[in-house]
């Protein structure tokens, strides 16, 4: 993660969903979220319930000693996480356009040497979360070129330990297919080589976030799907003025992804930074969104208020025609 005593002050807007035009996950940009297209309600429909034995609801970390977040250090924010519930986290392990030189990732009969974002490299950190039943998954924020170094951080996942891995991809890959079909290719091809050699198995996963509304944004779908295991839009109602039409707006994400060829599972992202969403409205997300659904992020004490109200051991969720969850 990084340290707050070098990082600039940064406006970190996670993502959007329709007409976005996001700032990554992470990322350096500073743009602000477009309005989406409005969404047509549809004829209610009987629901049909789902449950699930146990769900894998998320959270997400920026970085551990970002000022105000509601615990400084991961074995406290492990214990914090375990006790409302949450099943995943997803630590920033490092960001190709944040003064990447500097902390070029390592490698070495020690560890792994992140610079600054060495916190979330420590094994001993990770295991802090395994201890309380919590899968560590490692995030990035990924650009055009430098490929190699980027292939860089998912290796470094897997010798870490992490349980899976997640690109984000949003603006620099708009309406260009062929730089991002290089990226993807090259981080598949680098995780196919690391279960081949038994650094790890076919149980690490790697994903994608990107936009919510990736068909404005010329996000090619499709090719993402190629390579990666899932999908996780940013679907950030709070931020589009839809906080009344959740479901309707879990349901057009779906289907748009699918109808771009997402042939993989869709695990939806909520916001919970500008603290818009009620704890009700919250929960409604993750019924609708499913069992893989995760928050950004863990912040303040202030917007921790209502995520520790959720219900983040709920296991009854309500698909619509386009939902895939589950990882076949």
């Amino acid at each position: 993660m990084k340290k707050i005593t070098i990082i600039p002050a940064i406006v970190f807007v996670f993502c959007a969903f329709f007409s976005l035009s996001l700032v990554g996950c992470g990322g350096s940009g500073d743009s602000k979220p477009a309005a989406p297209a409005p969404v047509v309600t549809q004829p209610e429909n009987q629901e049909t319930v789902t449950a699930v034995a146990e769900n894998k609801l998320g959270v997400w970390l920026w970085y551990i000693d970002e000022a105000g977040l509601v615990k400084g250090d991961h074995q406290s924010m492990a214990k914090y996480l375990a006790d409302l519930g949450v099943k995943r986290v997803f630590i920033k392990i490092h960001d190709i356009n944040y003064f990447y030189e500097d902390n070029a990732i390592t490698f070495t009969d020690a560890g792994v040497s992140c610079g600054v974002w060495q916190d979330a490299c420590e094994p001993s950190n990770l295991q802090y979360y395994k201890n309380m039943g919590i899968e560590p998954w490692a995030w990035t924020y990924n650009d055009i070129g430098n490929t190699a170094v980027q292939v860089d951080m998912l290796e470094a996942a897997i010798a870490i330990g992490y349980q899976g891995f997640v690109m984000d991809i949003e603006v620099e890959f708009d309406h260009n297919p062929d730089a991002l079909e290089t990226i993807m290719k090259a981080h598949r091809d680098a995780l196919n080589d690391a279960v081949n050699a038994g650094d790890t198995d076919a149980s690490f996963l790697l994903g994608v976030t990107s936009w919510g509304n990736p068909k404005d944004h010329g996000m090619a779908i499709d090719i993402i799907d190629q390579y990666a295991d899932f999908h996780m839009p940013q679907t950030y109602v709070e931020k589009w003025g839809l906080t009344n039409q959740i479901k309707e707006t879990i349901a057009l994400g779906d289907c748009e992804y699918q109808t771009l060829g997402a042939t993989k599972p869709v695990w939806h992202i909520v916001s919970h930074e500008d603290k818009v969403l009620s704890v009700e409205q919250l929960n409604e997300f993750i019924r609708y969104a499913g069992p893989n659904a995760s928050l950004w992020r863990i912040h303040t004490p202030e917007l921790a208020t209502d995520i520790e109200k959720m219900a983040w051991n709920q296991t009854e969720y309500v698909a619509n025609e386009c939902s895939h969850w589950a990882i076949e």
